[in-house]
């Protein structure tokens, strides 16, 4: 009896084991050490149409040559060679022809099995990966063309995940940040935009919240941060994608530092343009009077006889000479300048105006540097009227440095432009009035009639040229002047 209920039970496991065997969806061939074959389930037996007395005991690449599909038994190539060699799995992808256009690829696993006393076995399981790898190439030629895409745009693309985390950052986001790809991926985005440029912990805390996507698609004004730690303008656009609940945040980012700084000089140009008909009109204005008023006043002064009251007349006498001295600089100021360009190296203009300050103020208490760079080209300009420029700058730093310090002047080429900086060590200029330093009659200072900048101004934009400034309160200022090459 338990004969019998162990023989029903053996059976009964390896009906369970064939049941098992053939029901699997790969095809599996158990091969020995020859490479004949021992067994194979249904699924081989119907891919290659045959039935299993025709393969059995014969050949493993004999049976897959009837296919077309070629191996070398005993090359480094077989997968059952390897795994007698290393006694371990093995896993090979091969592709087979099927006739044009077909072609198929099969991922074949070779599993070696030790049984004692017998001939070592190893299991095949084959499985057809085609779709899969096409899968796969497709996947890959997309990501590609996204990579490419991505990398040659002008904008900064930066993704970020729910965790605040950097997840992508293409070529132009490394340019504008100064950040390699690597420093920054999986990184805080507080690293580029910190919370006090913009709050985006809290929008994406609510967005969360409420998913509420009013504010996609709309363009943001904010401030971010280079790796050098200087602070620049962009404009930010948003979207977001969300997949299997995890949602990916990206923003299109554009610096707009150029953007900005020409809106503030097309604003100073059209505010100088105003200003400048108004002065012209007051100044003519004004012209006739004052010279009727000191003709009368020197005939008068020549028939007193009153010295009291011919200090009197000395005192306007001396008014008038100052609103004449006004005038003049406003018709300096309101002229349309016409320039006498030669061909004229720019440090030499420099050092002449050096010697020239260097003998006004001698006492030891202001002193001059000069780094001027050895490969700048010579220009077409007028340099005795960019003398005058460069005085006027020097001046202005001279008064801001009360107690003296030294005026620095650095001369480099940027791109196609001659970039002059001139600093001083001075007071510095708030960020309220440096926005009005270029207009005629602002002034900081106790004396001078605010005419010197402005009139700057109008002869670097008659070379075609930039002027500004940069400032900190209480470090100094520095006047930046760049004139074309060409």
């Amino acid at each position: 009896m338990d004969e019998n209920r162990q023989d029903r039970t053996i059976k009964a496991s390896n009906l369970f084991l064939e049941v098992l065997f053939d029901g699997i969806s790969e095809q599996i061939m158990v091969v020995d050490e020859t490479g004949s074959i021992q067994d194979v389930n249904k699924v081989f037996l119907d891919e290659h149409g045959l039935k299993k007395e025709a393969v059995l005991g014969r050949k493993c690449f004999e049976i897959r040559s009837l296919r077309g599909s070629h191996c070398d038994l005993g090359s480094e190539r077989c997968p059952l060679e390897r795994a007698k060699k290393t006694g371990e799995r093995v896993e090979i992808t091969r592709g087979h022809e099927l006739g044009e256009p077909e072609f198929m690829e099969l991922s074949r696993i070779m599993y070696p099995i030790a049984a004692e006393g017998k001939p070592r076995l190893f299991v095949e399981i084959s499985r057809d990966v085609t779709e899969y790898r096409n899968l796969i190439r497709k996947l890959k030629t997309s990501e590609k063309k996204f990579r490419t895409i991505l990398d040659t745009v002008t904008d900064a693309i930066i993704s970020i995940n729910s965790d605040h985390k950097i997840v992508v950052f293409n070529n132009a986001a490394q340019q504008i940040f100064g950040y390699s790809r690597e420093e920054v991926l999986q990184k805080d985005l507080n690293m580029l935009i910190p919370s006090q440029y913009g709050d985006h912990y809290r929008f994406v805390r609510g967005f969360l919240e409420i998913k509420d996507p009013k504010i996609m698609g709309k363009s943001l004004s904010l401030t971010a941060l280079k790796k050098s730690g200087e602070e620049f303008p962009i404009e930010l656009g948003l979207s977001y994608h969300e997949m299997d609940g995890d949602i990916t945040f990206t923003a299109i980012i554009r610096d707009v530092s150029a953007q900005r700084q020409l809106e503030k000089k097309l604003l100073q140009s059209e505010r100088l343009a105003a200003v400048g008909q108004t002065v012209a009109h007051v100044a003519h204005e004004i012209k006739n009077p004052l010279m009727i008023i000191g003709g009368f006043s020197h005939q008068i002064k020549d028939s007193l006889v009153d010295d009291k009251a011919a200090r009197k007349l000395d005192m306007i006498l001396d008014e008038v000479s100052r609103l004449e001295r006004l005038v003049a600089s406003i018709g300096d100021f309101t002229k349309v300048y016409s320039l006498v360009e030669r061909s004229a190296d720019i440090n030499s203009v420099i050092q002449d105006v050096l010697k020239i300050m260097g003998g006004i103020y001698s006492s030891g208490k202001h002193a001059f540097k000069a780094s001027l760079a050895s490969d700048l080209e010579e220009i077409n300009c007028d340099p005795d009227k960019l003398k005058q420029v460069f005085m006027n700058i020097i001046t202005n730093g001279i008064d801001a440095m009360e107690d003296g310090g030294t005026i620095t002047i650095t001369t480099q080429k940027s791109s196609n432009s001659i970039e002059i900086r001139i600093s001083d060590e001075g007071v510095g200029i708030n960020e309220e009035d440096i926005l009005h330093i270029f207009e005629p009659f602002f002034t900081t200072r106790d004396r001078g009639f605010g005419l010197g900048l402005p009139i700057s101004y109008k002869i670097v934009e008659a070379h075609n040229g930039e002027i500004f400034a940069d400032s900190v309160p209480g470090q100094g200022t520095t006047f930046v002047v760049k004139l074309p090459v060409v």
